[in-house]
């Protein structure tokens, strides 16, 4: 019963059970709601609006709530570690097992949830929202909402970039949000794939959707950046980068052994924005660099350089109280748990820096204890100014010694740096780069494609993809067992196929492409092949030309 439950949900909100389909159109991905300050995703209690548009079932048992006229609220609670269902304050179900799942009558009807606001306006979603039980604390559920890859990107481009930022940018934005929803960088929640806050990617639901971001998700339908061993990239990315972008491994730390520096990844390495920019790994380097704002791309940011000043009691207080909330991540050595044993400070030394300057490690030096302090997030929690964190680790440090003595820091960048620049991408658009051109300066040797897609002779292969007639796609084929029968048509023709013979091969499709969607069906036409031979099939938009 819950199987079927399950493909009637799918059917309705048009996303595809076969794999054989890689537009943003078949993709689910589930998304987990937090409150509206963002601080908890787990819920003991939720209201929706609108009831009367609105159809509740418990997956476990098929149980539908009564259609009523004229239902303002459903309430749903989490009692006993059972769900109970309310219409306007009338309990018409207990003791469900859940999952239980909300979707609206019709496309065009929206889920509204109750007292929820995003960018101040009520929240409302596509797709279904489903109500699972925390793993952690099943007196609690998690609120899912549960949508095609599309409509998740309608709700994140407009609010991870400013639509002022144009077509190209936005179009940039979409391509590394879409690889974010397919590569995070680790799964954090057993209930949810993504959570909808500054922690994943910012998912605010369909009533901030704009329509030049909607033109831009539209125009890469379907496209992923993808490194050389045609894997979908994880496509970092963040406000400012200050006009050089770091590598991953002095940013983050591995997240199974929470190794730091950790293993580099080749396409997310540091980039300069300008090639006369040497490395800034050096502290002579980073201050000339940091104390100055040469032209870059970010450099329109109301944080490509920015500067913080403490008094030394004042920095000796901050430090005394970040140092032991920070001590629990393990970057920080020894720990410190009491703030009276922070002690008296007496320097603050920078041990390694990155390649785009950031502080990798620090020495704190107080009259108690030596500090070893590391890894971007970290650093910046530690120097707060007002409570807030540092908007970046790129910075200098001037220690003044006067009747009052002063630190000052003088930085540059918002986030932590590395892939995308944000603000870059905003300005490089404006200087008339195109979306790929943009991804291709700050992820190094990737290629531009579909999403790959294992294909069998009974799951063939059916894509659309957004391309000009001027535009350059080819078609892969990865081909391991030389399977020579192949119906292939793009655009209602078929195409000449003699060329594909072979382990792994190249079609270009230039000569079939019309301005728009493209749609392309691959079938395999051998009958007599065993049911479990694939293939692998993908079109690669725009080949690598930054190594």
């Amino acid at each position: 019963m819950k199987k079927i439950i399950y493909l009637l949900l799918i059917i309705i909100i048009g996303i595809c059970t076969q794999p054989c389909l890689a537009a943003d159109n078949n993709v689910a991905v589930r998304v987990g709601i937090s409150n509206s300050n963002f601080n908890t995703y787990l819920f003991d209690e939720i209201e929706f609006n609108n009831a009367q548009n609105l159809v509740v079932m418990d997956l476990a048992t098929g149980y539908t709530a009564p259609e009523k006229e004229n239902i303002s609220i459903y309430k749903i609670t989490s009692e006993n570690n059972l769900f109970r269902i309310y219409q306007d304050g009338e309990l018409v179900a207990r003791n469900l097992t859940g999952p239980i799942v909300i979707r609206a009558i019709s496309d065009d009807k929206l889920i509204s949830v109750n007292g929820l606001k995003r960018k101040g306006k009520q929240a409302l979603y596509r797709g279904y929202i489903e109500l699972t039980r925390s793993k952690k604390d099943i007196s609690k559920f998690a609120i899912v909402n549960v949508l095609s890859l599309k409509n998740y990107l309608r709700g994140v481009v407009p609010n991870e970039m400013p639509v002022k930022f144009g077509l190209e940018a936005l179009k940039a934005q979409t391509v590394a949000a879409r690889n974010y929803a397919v590569t995070p960088r680790v799964k954090a929640y057993e209930e949810f794939d993504l959570c909808d806050s500054v922690s994943c990617q910012v998912y605010y639901g369909a009533n901030t959707e704009e329509p030049l971001s909607d033109k831009a998700i539209n125009e890469t339908n379907g496209i992923i950046a993808t490194d050389k061993e045609d894997k979908p990239i994880l496509a970092l990315y963040s406000s400012t980068a200050g006009g050089y972008t770091e590598s991953y491994e002095y940013a983050f730390s591995d997240p199974s052994t929470k190794q730091f520096p950790s293993v580099d990844i080749p396409y997310l390495t540091a980039v300069p924005d300008d090639k006369k920019f040497h490395p800034l790994d050096d502290e002579k380097s980073a201050e000339e660099f940091y104390m100055s704002s040469p032209e870059a791309f970010d450099d329109m940011s109301p944080y490509y350089r920015w500067s913080k000043e403490w008094t030394k009691d004042e920095l000796q207080g901050v430090l005394a109280k970040t140092l032991i909330a920070q001590s629990k991540t393990g970057f920080i050595s020894p720990a410190l748990t009491n703030a009276e044993d922070f002690g008296e400070l007496q320097s603050i030394k920078v041990l390694q820096r990155g390649k785009s300057g950031k502080i990798v490690k620090l020495e704190i030096v107080t009259d108690k204890n030596t500090f070893l302090v590391q890894k971007e997030l970290v650093i910046r929690r530690c120097f707060q100014k007002n409570a807030i964190s540092l908007p970046s680790a790129n910075f200098v440090i001037t220690y003044i010694d006067s009747e009052t003595p002063v630190y000052k820091f003088n930085g540059g960048g918002f986030g932590h740096g590395v892939g995308l620049s944000q603000w870059g991408a905003g300005k490089m658009a404006s200087l008339g780069y195109s979306y790929d051109e943009i991804l291709q300066h700050y992820y190094k040797g990737i290629k531009l494609s579909t999403i790959p897609v294992k294909v069998t002779q009974y799951k063939p292969y059916r894509d659309e993809f957004y391309a000009v007639k001027k535009s350059d796609a080819d078609l892969i084929i990865k081909n391991p067992d030389n399977i020579r029968s192949f119906k292939i048509t793009i655009n209602n023709r078929e195409i000449d196929k003699k060329s594909l013979f072979g382990t792994e091969k190249k079609y270009n499709l230039s000569r079939y492409l019309v301005d728009g969607f493209n749609k392309i069906t691959v079938e395999i036409t051998d009958d007599t092949l065993p049911p479990e031979t694939e293939v692998q099939i993908y079109i690669v938009i725009k080949e690598a030309d930054n190594e």
